[in-house]
């Protein structure tokens, strides 16, 4: 989920001229950036594993990915990062929903 950080920085910086409201230096383009690719990135390991028989694709599976990349970019978008940097707090989010959901 990290990686999709570095998603909702450089759309946002891009196209991120509507700002969240309880947190401006956040935007709604940089978080539908960072759910959009961490969603996108779990289907595609998901499809890869269950290719080679690793697991089963079900509907399941993708609603829990679609919360466990909403909960991400939630985290990621609360005014904390003066207190704790968001590249943990996003991992931390990321294995607790996953934990919570699978």
């Amino acid at each position: 989920m990290v990686l999709f950080l570095g998603v909702a920085d450089i759309v946002g910086r891009k196209f991120g001229t509507r700002k969240l409201p309880y947190n401006q230096s956040k935007s709604y383009a940089g978080s539908i950036a960072m759910v959009t690719a961490g969603f996108g990135a779990s289907l595609t390991f998901m499809l890869y594993f269950s290719f080679f028989g690793f697991m089963q694709e079900s509907w399941a599976m993708v609603l829990g990915f679609l919360v466990t990349s909403l909960a991400a970019a939630l985290v990621e978008s609360l005014p904390i990062h003066s207190i704790i940097d968001d590249n943990i707090t996003v991992v931390l989010a990321s294995i607790v929903a996953g934990k919570l959901i699978f």
